[in-house]
Order: structure tokens, then C-alpha cells, then sequence
């Protein structure tokens, strides 16, 4: 029977958690030997930060001088911060979320040693990280891993709080809340929701609802969200409210990518693998031994996964909420699997991932004899390789349980989570670098052909299949000038060179309007006035 810990945390905790970080920093640090930034988001966030720097303007966040409220200033806080203390580059752009993504785990063993055993809730940590979502996420600029740690630390709190004489901690719950607000606005309502089943239906157990720390913490959160609000509504006047909440409405209204309605029931499978299906056992087992500890992590899970399927605009990242959740689960259902020398969840895990590893085995033998089957899968080939010989070693270890004896345990819990903490690692050497002909050639051809002190206006007719490519050429600019599109530069008088997209270069061309093309790196043109004009 899983039982949760209500003692303070021990050595063996610290060491564990210490263990976790070393485990969790490889498949976060390993990347390619350059790095540049994805347009959007990343490069949206860094170059905000990188003009809060420049500007001092930190009440607000500004993109190529105009002002950007769709999201409050949070993230572009911490990048700022992070470019002021190691400098103006991807690492450190990517430096906070990186931080998030090892603070989760941590906090996701937390919350597990409060709710579980020991083993599951290290087991359940180990998970997290070879998540292929968070994985990814945690390696980049974006908010929703950041979002995910600060739920996290305002569950932990509230966990916390149900200890005698600990009542003071439910006050984190409302101050994780509101900061929430300041990183993603009203995103962060959803697993507030989330947690509502729970404090209801335990009520008479935790008494957290008549606990005045959590409303006088929910006050301070909120009070500290209304004040940015209050002091850049000074500053920069009714666009706060048109943008924050234009954008909530837009998204809340009508899609932002339309996926459709069953978008989550193929994407949540395919981006978690496998530890979806082991977290649905996990519940399983956690509802036929009736944990009352436990009821929160198959309620807020449940929750949080309908209120993100009724939100009209689907994500992948907004399922980074639930992963640390299901990751828990999958430690409870790993836990079931190790139990006695012969048990059904062993043996039909075992038999799946059996012919999980044979169907990649046999894929990259006959892909490495027949290579124009699939274009383009190549590169894929080693990490299938890696992942189904560890996979192949999971059936063997249950085969071979009795005879192994005390190392069968140990032996096949690796197996099964190392395969995907090895082919992440392996993957992370191609995963980072996805601007690098506009940052090589800001970096490396510019000088030659103008002053890189010169401010370089953006020209693009807001198309989005432009967008990503003019944030990132934003950011890579030394001195990028304003936004523009074609019909505003024949008024320009301010900027004497411009990055024209071509679409923008293509209306010039037949409105005859006179420049000179300096250069073309992916489609754009760097164009320079001619004399005279």
C-alpha cells in the first residue's frame, strides 16, 4: 500500500534531490555547438528584454519600439536580468527556463514525498524530465515551463500548509497565483481551478479553507499583479487593457491554430509517451487502494486536462501543466510493477514495450536497407536504435526476475526510463539551432557591408508565415530600427537600410521604388537607400 510521508525531509531526501539535479542538467545543456533563437516565441521574449535594457523602460515590455502587453513583463524580467548579469546571448536568454525546468523536478519530488511513498515519488522525478515536452520547453525562452514550476511551488505550499503548525505556507499558494498573472496572465486560472475539487472534497481533513493565511497570500498575489497593472496603465494608458485582454478574448473566442476539437487526444499521447499510459494505471491504482492523500494528483490531473480541452485554443505546451502529474502517476504504477516476483502490471508493460522495441528494431533495419521508404528519417535512425535495444531489455529483466533476484527491480526500472532519458540526450545534439543562417550572417557579414551601429528597419506585410523569421532576424540585428511594411517605407525618412521580406522587396520592385540590395540571407533582401533620396 502506498503511503505519503508526513515527516521533514531527511538526508536521503537532500541527496536524492541533489541526484535529480544531475540527472535532469544533461538533457537540458546538451544542444548543438551553436544555438540561436526560434522567432516565436523566444525571440519575441529576448528582444523585448534585450529593449528593456537598452530603454529602461520595465514597467512595460516594447518590440521594435512599440509597445507589447498581449502577455505581462515576468519572463522578460528574468531574461533581462539574466542578459545583465552574463551577457546578451542564447543561453542566458534561455537561462530562466532552464532553471524552471530543474526547479520543477525538484518540486514535483516534493509534492511526491508529501503524497507518497519514497520510491514512487523519486521514481515519478525521474520521469518528468524524459518527458519529451518538457524536455524541450525547458530549453528554450518561453513561459510555460516557468508557468508550470510557479503551480508547482503554489501546490507545494498548500501541501505544506496541511501540517500542524505549518498553516503560514498557504499563504504561497495565493502568491504563486499572482505571479502567475505577471508571467501569463489568466493561464495560471486554470490549474487554480484545478485545485478546487480537492480543497472542497478534503475540506474536513486539511482545513485549508478557513485557513486567513490563504486568502491574505491570494490577496498579496493579486495585489501584486493589480499594482503593475495600476503603474504601466500610467505609463502607457488604455493599450495595457486593449492588448492584455484584447488577446485573452481573441484566444478565448476562436482558435489561434485550428487543430480541432480532438486536437490533445492524438498530440498528449504522442508528445508524452509512454508515461500517459502509465499514469493512467497509476490512477488505477491510486483509486483501488483509495488513497485519500492521493486524490489530488488524479483530480487535479482530471481537471486540469478538461478545462484545457474546453479552452478553445489548443497547444502542445499548454499540456506541460499536467506533465508533472502524470508523472507522479507513472511512479505510482512503476511502484505496482515492481511488486512480488510475478504481477500483472509487470508483465503487460514489459509485453508492450516488447513490441514497442521490436516494431523500432525492425523500422531501422529496414530503413538503413531501404532508405528512400521514408525521406528524410536518417537522422532518426540511432535514436530508434537507442531507444529499442533499452526498451528490449525490459522484457528480458521480467523474464529473468527470479534468477536476478534483488537487481531485477533496479534493472528494469532503468531500462524503461533511461531508454528515453538516452535518446533525449542523444536528441538534445540537434535540438537549439534554429536561426543560424540569420545569426551567422549578422554576426559574420554584416560589418563588411554597412555599419552595424546603423539602425535596420524590418520590412514584412505582417503575413504569418513571416513571422517567425522577422522576430528572429529582430533579434539578431545589431540595432534593429522600427517595423514597417512596404507602403510606410516609400514615406520612410528616418532608417537608410532595411531587411525587406519578399513579399515587402516585391511590391517595392513594382511600385519602382529606388534601393540598393546589399544582400539576400533566406529569402529577406538588405537593402541600403540610394544616394540621393
Amino acid at each position: 500500500m502506498l503511503q505519503s510521508s508526513k515527516r521533514a525531509p531527511s538526508i536521503a531526501d537532500v541527496l536524492s534531490s541533489l541526484g535529480l539535479v544531475g540527472y535532469t542538467l544533461p538533457l537540458l545543456l546538451v544542444h548543438p555547438s551553436s544555438q540561436s533563437l526560434i522567432g516565436a516565441d523566444e525571440g519575441y521574449y529576448a528582444q523585448m528584454a534585450r529593449e528593456m535594457l537598452r530603454t529602461h523602460q520595465w514597467l512595460g515590455s516594447v518590440f521594435l519600439g512599440g509597445p507589447w502587453f498581449e502577455k505581462p513583463p515576468l519572463n522578460q524580467w528574468l531574461i533581462a536580468i539574466s542578459f545583465q548579469l552574463f551577457g546578451i546571448s542564447e543561453g542566458s536568454a534561455r537561462l530562466p527556463s532552464l532553471l524552471a525546468a530543474v526547479a520543477g523536478v525538484l518540486l514535483t519530488y516534493g509534492i511526491g514525498r508529501m503524497l507518497l511513498a519514497p520510491r514512487p515519488a523519486f521514481v515519478g522525478a525521474l520521469v518528468l524530465p524524459t518527458v519529451y515536452l518538457w524536455m524541450f520547453y525547458g530549453r528554450m525562452a518561453v513561459t510555460d515551463v516557468l508557468l508550470t514550476a510557479i503551480e508547482l511551488a503554489g501546490l507545494g505550499c498548500l501541501l505544506l500548509a496541511t501540517r500542524t503548525g505549518r498553516s503560514l505556507w498557504a499563504a504561497g499558494w495565493g502568491i504563486a497565483v499572482g505571479l502567475g498573472l505577471l508571467l501569463k496572465f489568466t493561464m495560471v486560472l486554470l490549474p487554480a481551478a484545478a485545485t478546487v475539487p480537492w480543497l472542497f472534497w478534503r475540506q474536513r481533513e486539511h482545513r485549508l479553507l478557513t485557513n486567513r493565511f490563504l486568502y491574505a497570500g491570494l490577496g498579496l498575489g493579486l495585489g501584486l499583479f493589480g499594482l503593475w497593472y495600476w503603474a504601466a496603465s500610467q505609463v502607457y494608458g488604455t493599450v495595457v487593457y486593449e492588448q492584455l485582454f484584447g488577446h485573452l478574448f481573441k484566444l478565448g473566442r476562436q482558435e489561434f491554430h485550428a487543430v480541432g476539437p480532438f486536437y490533445y487526444l492524438w498530440n498528449l499521447p504522442a508528445n508524452t509517451f509512454p508515461w500517459l499510459f502509465s499514469a493512467i494505471g497509476g490512477a488505477w491504482v491510486l483509486l483501488r487502494h483509495r488513497q485519500k492523500a492521493a486524490f489530488l494528483l488524479v483530480s487535479y490531473s482530471a481537471c486540469l486536462l478538461v478545462l484545457l480541452q474546453l479552452f478553445s485554443t489548443k497547444e502542445s505546451y499548454y499540456m506541460l501543466q499536467v506533465c508533472p502529474f502524470l508523472a507522479l502517476l507513472s511512479g505510482v504504477w512503476i511502484e505496482e510493477c515492481l511488486r512480488g516476483k510475478a504481477n500483472f502490471p509487470r508483465t503487460i508493460t514489459s509485453a508492450l514495450l516488447a513490441l514497442f522495441a521490436a516494431f523500432l528494431l525492425t523500422a531501422v533495419v529496414l530503413l538503413i536497407l531501404h532508405p528512400a521508404w521514408i525521406a528524410g528519417a536518417a537522422p532518426y535512425l540511432p535514436l530508434a536504435l537507442v531507444l529499442g535495444l533499452c526498451w528490449l531489455v525490459v522484457p528480458v529483466a521480467a523474464l529473468a526476475w527470479q534468477r536476478l533476484k534483488a537487481a531485477a527491480p533496479p534493472i528494469w526500472t532503468a531500462a524503461l526510463i533511461g531508454g528515453p532519458w538516452l535518446t533525449l540526450v542523444l536528441a538534445g545534439t540537434a535540438i537549439g539551432d534554429f536561426s543560424p543562417v540569420f545569426k551567422a550572417f549578422t554576426q559574420q557579414r554584416l560589418s563588411s557591408l554597412i555599419d552595424p551601429a546603423q539602425p535596420i528597419a524590418l520590412v514584412y506585410e505582417n503575413n504569418g508565415e513571416r513571422v517567425s523569421e522577422f522576430i528572429a532576424l529582430a533579434f539578431y540585428t545589431p540595432n534593429p530600427g522600427g517595423a514597417l511594411d512596404a507602403a510606410r517605407v516609400q514615406r520612410d525618412r528616418i532608417h537608410s537600410y532595411w531587411w525587406l521580406a519578399p513579399e515587402s522587396r516585391a511590391q517595392l520592385d513594382r511600385l519602382h521604388f529606388p534601393y540598393r540590395p546589399l544582400a539576400q540571407v533566406a529569402g529577406w533582401t538588405l537593402a541600403g537607400r540610394r544616394a540621393g533620396r
